[in-house]
């Protein structure tokens, strides 16, 4: 929130990130983005039961504001070895 109690995420559409096979890929970057201040999220893509855990739907998709989808990407560069964001 700005100084002015303006909400900057208000009038901003959600933007994916990236796409991880699992469900414990997509937590641990999130909790990196969330370090660095910046607001992110999971759609998890799982069916559950048996597979539970693994992005069978395409892929657990992190979610972040587009107005934070740069600096997102730096993050991800930054802390995941495969990342697809150059440094």
């Amino acid at each position: 929130m700005r100084s002015d109690g303006v909400n900057h995420h208000d009038h901003d559409k959600i933007v994916e990130l990236c796409s991880v096979p699992t469900r414990f890929e997509a937590d641990v970057i999130v909790a990196r983005l969330q370090d660095a201040g910046i607001t992110a999220s999971v759609n998890y893509g799982e069916i559950g039961g048996y597979l539970r855990g693994i992005g069978i739907m395409g892929g657990n998709h992190v979610l972040v504001f587009d107005c934070d989808l740069e600096r997102a990407q730096a993050v991800v560069a930054e802390t995941e070895p495969d990342s697809p964001f150059p440094v």
